[in-house]
This record gives C-alpha cells, structure tokens and sequence, in this order.
C-alpha cells in the first residue's frame, strides 16, 4: 500500500489552533502572576516563548507524521511524531463514515474523514488534513463494496 501525506493546508490550521491556545495560556499565566503578591512575569514570558515554539515548529513536524494510504481491502493511517501509530482498517469494519470541517478547515479548504467502527478500542478514527472534495470521494469509495475481505 503506498502511502502519502494529506494537503499542507493542515499544517496553518494547526498552527492557528496552537496561537488561540498559546494566547489563553499566556493571559491565564499572566492573570496567575498579577494574582500573587509578587509580581513575577516568568509565567507569561515562559507561556509565550513556549507557546512561539510550538507555533512554528510542531505543525510541521506532525504534517511530516501524518500519511495514509486506501487500496482494496481498506484505509491505513500512520500517524505522531514522539508515539508513532500506525492503524489498518478493513473496509469491512467500516460502519458509516462523516467528513467534517471547521472554519479554519472551510478556510483553508480542507477537511477531517471520520470513520467510524466497533469492536474495537478505536471506535472512531480521524483523518484531518483532506482537500474537502477529496475527503468526500474518499468517504464514497471507503463505504462502497470492496474486493477485499478484510478479514
């Protein structure tokens, strides 16, 4: 099975989520040392040092992480950049599908495929970072009779 990365667009909506994250961590730190007796503002400047970095660097790398590829008998994801997952799931255990956008997914025309399966502990599995058409095509084809059996 060949495998390939998912749309780059993924990697400035991940980057807009850690912004809006970095931002409420720094305010909280920042509201925590304005509540002490001693004004200390390391929390926020650690907050958002922490918070740049992981802006600019972790999206990358998680973009670099990500790759699935669909052949016959089903869809396999790899995925983490410190606890690397890989997930084989036959079509056969494909119970129904749904591709689900976000308004920074609408914006940067990308979306999320959500499979859905039982029996297992992954009863839900996402494939974020989809060209929205073809998150759609590939929910179709995933849901459509297979060759394989999966089994």
């Amino acid at each position: 099975m060949q495998l390939s990365h998912v749309d780059s667009g993924i990697i400035g909506v991940w980057r807009w989520h850690a912004a809006i994250t970095t931002l409420f961590i720094t305010v909280a730190a920042g509201v925590f040392s304005l509540s002490t007796a001693i004004l200390w503002p390391l929390p926020p400047v650690v907050a958002f040092i922490g918070g740049a970095l992981l802006i600019w660097c972790w999206p990358p790398l998680a973009y670099k992480h990500l790759r699935f590829g669909v052949d016959d008998t089903g869809i396999a994801i790899e995925s983490g950049v410190i606890f690397r997952s890989r997930i084989a799931l036959p079509r056969v255990r494909i119970q129904h599908t749904d591709v689900s956008q976000g308004p920074l997914e609408r914006h940067y025309g990308i979306g999320t495929l959500k499979l859905y399966t039982a029996g297992s502990r992954h009863t839900r599995i996402e494939l974020p970072g989809l060209q929205h058409e073809e998150a759609i095509a590939l929910r179709d084809a995933l849901l459509a009779e297979g060759t394989g059996s999966g089994v």
